[in-house]
C-alpha cells in the first residue's frame, strides 16, 4: 500500500501515511482529513 499526503481541512496539518488519522492531532476534528497530491504538499509547506 503506497503512502500519501492528507492535509486536514480545518487547521491545514499534513500527515504522510497509508491511511488518515481519525482525529487530527493538532485540531482535534473528527474525519477532517483529504488527499492531496505531492505538488500541493511542497506548495503547501513553502514559507
Amino acid at each position: 500500500m503506497a503512502k500519501k499526503f492528507w492535509k486536514c481541512k480545518v487547521c491545514a496539518d499534513i500527515h504522510f501515511g497509508n491511511t488518515y488519522p481519525k482525529i487530527c492531532p493538532t485540531c482535534e476534528t473528527k474525519d477532517a482529513f483529504y488527499e492531496i497530491t505531492k505538488e500541493e504538499t511542497k506548495e503547501a509547506m513553502e514559507i
